[in-house]
């Protein structure tokens, strides 16, 4: 099999003056290396990438097994680890940052693992009694990073994922009950203190906060006792400004107490998201309403440790709008460009919505099988990539074949193919280095050149296999054996 097409890095010559003692001639430069996609390795399992790094190595989920191996560009397994695989399929969470990989498996203990030989660096045990309110095994966990990569100024977050509301539980502490930590990657020690919510604060499940597209700060949804709150998080600091919403939630007519808001570029301005969602039809989601909240400017951020309201019960205002908006977590390209892509059904058309983080989003047209392809409950999620300087994502074309859209207008970047898939997408990535966005679906996996949508090579895979992606390595799993590319220096 031919190697693939690879991208050149660019190096500059140093200029040569004088000569050493030896008589050699000083500043030869240093050898480069070209980034190149090695041919594809088979393991022997089926694995789905948890977390890779910029150093050849990739940490998978063997799902058989209910193990995390941690492997190098070439397959072998360097150690490995039980894995946390809970009944709905979701497993262990894993994050990079330097030469440490660190895991998140749902214990109640965060531990980081040397990349190459999985020697414990830190763990960190998350606070609490055994019959403590927001139990332990209920946190999970994010970065202020770009996907699970960290960076030197990143945060790993772990965030009250659960809603116990049972009453025979012990406050996490004396500032009630935790709802979110910040760690330095690098340590695992607090960058702040942690933030709880009082014993009438209650949360709704899931994701308890979102980040907003700078990824400086975050906005998180609850309720204290009859009162409806927004918080706004500054994660550098982890100061905190919480507004009631009760009296502004008046055009929500769901007659659900959940809510959800999601952040835009203007600090003021959020998304609120609302509508008869019901978690056993993954059609009802495509029916929810979204309303435009505004938040007062200037808010007074306070360090207490547990989240309050400071502010009167009409500083925020709420007005409904059919308008495109983007009520969903914003994904980021390997650039650090955000990005929201989502399906909106009308009654004569289906349409994608989303935005770069502006609260003004756009419509772009949708075939009607892409409800029954991609961005359904449960599907992959939408990998942004960045093409020609500016951020877009893949998605099912209205004419058919694929198209990746641009995230600030909603306009076509370019599109390839003219087949019309009837089954889901088996997943997308990007390889930011050889410049490459895949795509697993219509019973194949294709690269294609992610500023053109030139398409460089393509594989054949079964109907139902599955890809996951980092930035330097994909995975394409079949039934009982898996598919790695790994980008590797040459």
């Amino acid at each position: 099999m031919k190697r693939m097409w690879a991208a050149v890095v660019a190096a500059g010559l140093v200029a040569l003056s004088g000569c050493s003692i030896g008589g050699e001639p000083e500043g030869k430069p240093s050898p480069t290396t070209t980034p190149t996609l090695a041919e594809p390795v088979e393991l022997d399992y089926f694995a789905t990438l948890t977390v890779d790094d910029s150093a050849g190595h990739a940490l998978v989920t063997d799902w058989v097994e209910e193990k995390l191996r941690a492997i190098d560009s070439t397959g072998e397994e360097l150690w490995s680890i039980d894995a946390y695989i809970n009944d709905e399929g979701g497993g262990s969470e894993a994050y990079s940052v330097g030469d440490l990989v660190i895991v998140n498996d749902y214990s109640g203990t965060v531990t980081a693992y040397t990349w190459e030989d999985g020697e414990e660096a830190w763990s960190f045990d998350i606070p609490g009694p055994d019959d403590a309110c927001h139990e332990q095994m209920a946190f999970g966990s994010r970065s202020t990073g770009l996907g699970n990569r960290l960076g030197e100024d990143d945060l790993l977050l772990l965030e009250y994922s659960g809603m116990r509301m049972d009453g025979h539980c012990t406050p996490t502490s004396e500032a009630g009950n935790a709802v979110l930590f910040a760690l330095d990657p690098s340590t695992g020690v607090e960058a702040w203190p942690s933030l709880s919510i009082d014993d009438d604060g209650r949360t709704f499940g899931g994701s308890l906060i979102h980040l907003a597209p700078d990824r400086k700060n975050a906005v998180m949804s609850w309720q204290s006792g009859e009162d409806s709150m927004v918080t706004r998080i500054s994660l550098d600091t982890g100061r905190h400004a919480t507004v009631p919403i009760t009296k502004a939630r008046a055009i929500d007519d769901s007659g659900g107490e959940h809510f959800d808001v999601f952040p835009t570029s203007d600090e003021t301005t959020l998304t609120y998201l609302f509508g008869a969602e019901d978690p056993d039809d993954p059609m009802s989601q495509a029916f929810s309403r979204a309303a435009e909240l505004t938040l007062p400017a200037g808010l007074k951020e306070t360090d207490s440790a547990t989240l309050a309201a400071d502010s009167g019960p009409n500083a925020a205002t709420m007005e409904d709008t059919t308008d495109p908006m983007c009520s969903t977590d914003f994904t980021f390209t390997p650039e650090g460009r955000a990005a929201c892509l989502q399906l909106q059904l009308f009654a004569s058309a289906v349409k994608y919505q989303g935005s770069d983080g502006s609260p003004e989003g756009w419509f772009a047209d949708a075939p009607e099988m892409a409800f029954d392809t991609v961005l359904y409950s449960g599907a992959p999620r939408t990998v942004p990539f960045d093409s020609r300087g500016k951020a877009a994502v893949l998605a099912p074309g209205p004419d058919g074949g694929v198209v990746a859209i641009d995230t600030a207008t909603g306009k076509t970047a370019w599109n390839a193919g003219d087949y019309r898939s009837t089954t889901p997408w088996g997943g997308e990535g990007v390889l930011p280095d050889v410049g490459l966005v895949v795509l697993t679906d219509n019973k194949k996996t294709s690269f294609y050149d992610s500023d053109t949508g030139r398409l460089v090579e393509e594989h054949k895979a079964d109907q139902y296999d599955e890809l996951t992606s980092g930035y330097s390595t994909i995975l394409v799993a079949g039934e009982k054996s898996t598919t790695m590319w790994a980008v590797v220096d040459t």
